[in-house]
């Protein structure tokens, strides 16, 4: 059986992935044992056992068909429409489809064997409750009954994988194969990019600084950087969205370096395109969240624990990929405090040199170290002794360029950034970090449940996250970005939009122009009503989205994200057209 987060190998009876951790369901054990009696169909989840409440968790892989070994390889065209962002865009990522002879049939009474049994028993346990009310009642959740929560019985079948791919983790990944190099080994057919060019409402004009400062970074100047923060829920915690805008933008305004990145990967998902991340030794992490007796997370929302020397962090540039892998100068965001430990960094293998985090009283700070060359090269983080708290570091070079941020949070909503968060601790983060553009993407985990009393307070808690963004950066732009469209199954199996998916939306669209923030409406951008169910529909690269009709498969991530670039390119567009006697007495 194979661990569909990590791929790792795994006995037909384990219950959690010995290598990330990660719970397996009873589907994806019982699946493991069918496929252990020859047949040529295995069992895979509907859902984890240890799926917290908030639909954060990893998607499932899309069903793939065998193709015997033995048959011809066809090239075929890679028809990708849309404009040509969205096609660089879908170029960059696709999921390699293995093939392997067919399995030698046997003849045997699949329906007396125990697996057979087995499943049917877990099939009639479960079908109980929808013919005892009572008993649907008990086990159903809040505005979901017992029957929608099942999944669908043709999703539980599929013919077998090869093992997880970057479709199966939320966000989709951000790999750098390209579609010609995968599909051309497969004969399969590349995606036909789905959605539309929406631009970002932006009457008050909230954006200009940030257009501003793309516009010094267009014209070359020296030391011109652009940086964009991006906060948002798990969707983004893969870097698959936002590492095709950072791609695209990197692109067309230059590249200067990474952006942030956290310490450790507290989720077994969490990457960043175009690095190379190693990192243990024995980090705790702690995600934003309730509970904290401090709410110090740092810039990215986790936080990392260290006791003793011997954890690391080491940043390469990956092989792969044009951009944001040129990187010179790293900087660790980090808690000084009473007792602290301490830390070394070093650079491109050498000597490091040690930091104390000892201090007065627990305060944010911050140490950068650079590189004797420009170009790629590699940084370490690594604690010596005592007790340290890191938040991350920052990969950047000396520009003109564009930096992108992406800080997902697994299972975050607008409201843990007031309820969570200390708020001068996060002024101190932002302040120093001082980006151009913050990006404020929730709404997912708040879909779950949309009473009027809860989206009075989803509203209260977007108005107080803009108003601390600007009580700590008051010339910032932000641009306020609503949640993907969200599916659900209704009785009969149909796939519909979640009622909760337009509310959210809407509230944030009007919250947004109220405070004079910018809007981007991703949920019309990518089709509206109904879009989930026609991406749940696509076959091979137009399948976008994950078994749980919530987070994107890797193609899907990267047609979000070049939404998100033409819609910010397309308003500095319109920019410059307003500016341009400004900009050209300025020299830009």
């Amino acid at each position: 059986m194979d661990c569909k987060v990590c791929g790792a190998q795994l006995r037909g009876d384990a219950k959690f992935c010995n290598k990330c951790g990660v719970p397996l369901s009873i589907f994806s054990r019982l699946g493991s044992k069918f496929a252990d009696s020859k047949s040529e169909m295995t069992m895979v989840a509907g859902h984890d056992e240890g799926e917290v409440p908030t639909v954060d968790s990893p998607s499932r892989v899309a069903p793939t068909i065998e193709s015997p070994a033995s048959a011809p390889v066809v090239k075929s065209p890679v028809p990708v429409v849309g404009s040509p962002a969205r096609v660089a865009a879908a170029e960059r990522v696709a999921p390699t489809i293995e093939t392997s002879a067919p399995k030698e049939k046997r003849p045997r009474h699949i329906l007396l064997s125990k697996p057979a049994q087995t499943i049917l028993f877990v099939f009639i346990f479960a079908s109980l409750p929808l013919f005892i009310p009572t008993l649907g009642q008990m086990l159903g959740m809040k505005d979901q009954p017992y029957g929608e929560m099942l999944p669908d019985p043709r999703e539980l079948i599929t013919f077998k994988s090869s093992g997880a791919s970057d479709s199966s983790i939320p966000g989709g990944g951000g790999g750098s194969t390209t579609v010609e190099e995968t599909y051309a080994a497969t004969g399969a057919d590349a995606p036909v990019i789905v959605g539309s060019d929406h631009p970002v409402e932006d009457p008050a004009k909230a954006l200009d600084s940030f257009y501003a400062s793309l516009a010094r970074t267009d014209g070359k100047q020296a030391g011109a950087i652009t940086r964009v923060t991006h906060y948002g829920d798990s969707p983004i915690t893969n870097d698959g969205i936002t590492s095709t805008v950072r791609r695209l933008m990197q692109t067309r305004f230059g590249d200067a370096g990474h952006g942030f990145i956290l310490m450790d990967r507290p989720w077994a998902w969490y990457n960043h395109d175009a690095i190379t991340f190693t990192s243990g030794g024995g980090w705790d992490d702690t995600p934003m969240g309730p509970g904290s007796s401090t709410g110090e997370f740092g810039l990215g929302g986790v936080s990392f624990r260290a006791s003793g020397p011997g954890k690391y962090a080491r940043f390469a540039p990956a092989t792969t990929g044009e951009t944001g892998k040129n990187f010179s100068r790293m900087e660790v965001y980090y808690q000084a405090e009473p007792g602290g430990g301490q830390f070394s960094v070093s650079v491109n293998n050498e000597s490091g040199h040690s930091i104390s985090t000892s201090g007065d009283a627990p305060v944010s700070a911050f140490h950068e170290i650079k590189a004797s060359k420009s170009g790629e090269n590699t940084f370490e983080v690594k604690t010596t002794g005592g007790s340290v708290e890191l938040y991350g570091a920052v990969l950047e070079n000396d520009g003109p360029g564009v930096v992108y941020d992406s800080l997902g949070v697994n299972g975050a909503y607008a409201g843990l950034l007031v309820s969570a968060m200390n708020q001068e601790h996060w002024a101190e983060q932002l302040r120093h970090r001082n980006p151009n553009l913050v990006v404020i993407n929730y709404g997912t985990n708040e879909s779950q449940y949309a009473s009027p009393d809860q989206m009075q307070r989803y509203e209260k808690d977007l108005r107080e996250v803009i108003r601390r963004v600007r009580v700590a950066l008051p010339n910032v732009s932000i641009l306020v970005v609503s949640p993907m469209d969200r599916g659900k199954r209704a009785p009969g199996g149909k796939i519909i939009t979640m009622p909760s998916i337009p509310l959210i939306v809407e509230m944030q669209r009007r919250v947004a122009l109220e405070e004079n923030c910018a809007f981007f409406n991703t949920f019309q951008a990518m089709g509206g009503n109904g879009t989930m169910a026609k991406w749940a529909a696509g076959k091979g690269k137009n399948h976008l989205v994950g078994g749980d009709l919530t987070h994107p498969t890797a193609e899907g991530g990267v047609v979000v994200g070049g939404l998100i670039y033409e819609a910010l390119n397309d308003g500095y567009t319109k920019y410059k057209a307003r500016a341009g006697n400004q900009l050209v007495a300025q020299g830009k």
